[in-house]
């Protein structure tokens, strides 16, 4: 198994039935019975099909029945036969195709909580609702509690990150790990900036990204932000509101100071209420799959956005081949590209940089808009969406920056 495959598709094929002419019709006698399973790098039974099923498939969210779902590690996999009924010789055929990852745009909600603090609803009830509403990936988030991590269980078609919300009477942050595994047994109560920053820097030893949640909130974030570890910044939590602009303009100051922060959002889903509910908003990705681990990487990397709902609208910034959180090498004529999937007739669209709104246009259409522009050497690009809700334009979307050396 090389490196990098996203996706496992396993065919066989063998003699099962032979067919004899008879007075009546044809008989068909079973004369072979051969069963499929497959090994891991590691020598472990991944899946077993029996007989049951002449083709199975391994995917990092989904699978076959019978086959575990996850990454696709590199290394000596097998193929097991299970020669249950051999009348004499016969030949089987195997037939293996493996599928590359590939960058995907991938939709998702990293703010949610269940009963396991002071949410409404079970871990069960939370991914079939996630799962319906359209999202590719999740985290559930509950307050200085891990349990709902050992509740996940074993999902289809949808990436659940372990992670929780470090709650403070200061602020809130949110902690993400790539696995259930995972164990952080540090002492989640603290007092001071002193106690916090111990507790962030031993959640960044067990492996976490880190997150600070909603700074204006009712529960704003009253540490600072310097002298601690952390890499993502929740500028948008739930319905927009006038709190979650100030954490816009407040995320574009860092960006200016030269601080590669990536934004994110997140519905702080606790129970339905007005203008709240599952990935609204919604923290999409371009990753190059689908596993916990990927998703992770390309936040902690800004290769990502912000959309009002789970249908978009997502926009993107292409400048020379980089694309979003990557760093361009800046020369004379440097082109960019400003990219909305999902658009809609009126959308307002703002190309921002250091220096202020640099461009605005208009879409006179649906579909997917672009526009060229001219790179300047003024350290990053990124763009807002405004779209009009209830009669009013209204941020609906946003992405983060392509940098320029």
């Amino acid at each position: 198994m090389p490196d990098g495959i996203e996706r496992i598709e396993l065919e066989y094929e063998y003699l099962r039935f032979a067919e004899a002419p008879h007075l009546y019709g044809t008989c068909m006698r079973e004369v072979n019975i051969i069963d499929l399973g497959i090994y891991d790098h590691e020598g472990n039974l991944y899946g077993w099909s029996g007989s049951q099923r002449r083709s199975v498939f391994i995917t990092a969210t989904a699978a076959s029945p019978g086959y575990k779902h996850g990454n696709i590690a590199p290394g000596k996999w097998a193929v097991a036969l299970g020669l249950y009924k051999i009348e004499d010789t016969v030949q089987v055929s195997v037939f293996l195709r493996l599928y590359p990852r590939e960058r995907k745009l991938y939709r998702g909600d990293i703010h949610i909580h269940t009963v396991n603090s002071d949410g409404s609803y079970t871990t069960a009830f939370v991914l079939q609702a996630c799962e319906k509403a359209g999202l590719d990936f999740i985290a559930l988030t509950d307050h200085n509690n891990m349990k709902q991590n050992s509740e996940i269980g074993n999902p289809e078609h949808l990436t659940v990150i372990p992670g929780m919300e470090y709650t403070n009477y200061a602020g809130h942050a949110n902690f993400f790990f790539t696995d259930t595994a995972t164990r952080f047994n540090g002492d989640f109560l603290s007092n001071g900036f002193e106690e916090m920053a111990a507790v962030f820097r031993k959640a960044k030893d067990a492996g976490a990204l880190i997150s600070l949640n909603h700074p204006f909130s009712s529960c704003p974030w009253e540490f600072g932000f310097d002298n601690f570890p952390f890499d993502l910044f929740e500028i948008w939590n739930g319905p927009m509101n006038a709190d979650n602009m100030q954490a816009v303009a407040l995320w574009h100051q860092f960006l200016c100071r030269g601080k590669k922060i990536a934004a994110v959002a997140g519905s702080d889903m606790h129970r339905y209420e007005l203008g709240r509910t599952f990935g609204s908003p919604c923290t999409f990705v371009y990753a190059v799959g689908s596993s916990a681990k990927d998703i992770l990487t390309a936040l902690s990397r800004g290769q990502s956005g912000i959309a009002y709902a789970p249908g978009g609208p997502w926009p993107d910034i292409t400048i020379d081949g980089f694309g979003l959180g990557d760093t361009v090498p800046f020369r004379p004529g440097l082109e960019g590209q400003v990219i909305l999937l999902g658009a809609k007739t009126g959308d307002i669209l703002k190309l921002i940089n250091r220096q202020g709104i640099a461009e605005t246009y208009t879409v006179p259409f649906d579909g997917m808009y672009r526009h060229s522009f001219r790179a300047e050497a003024l350290s990053f690009y990124r763009l807002e969406v405004y779209r009009k809700l209830l009669d009013q334009p209204v941020l609906s979307a946003l992405c983060n920056p392509v940098y320029i050396a």
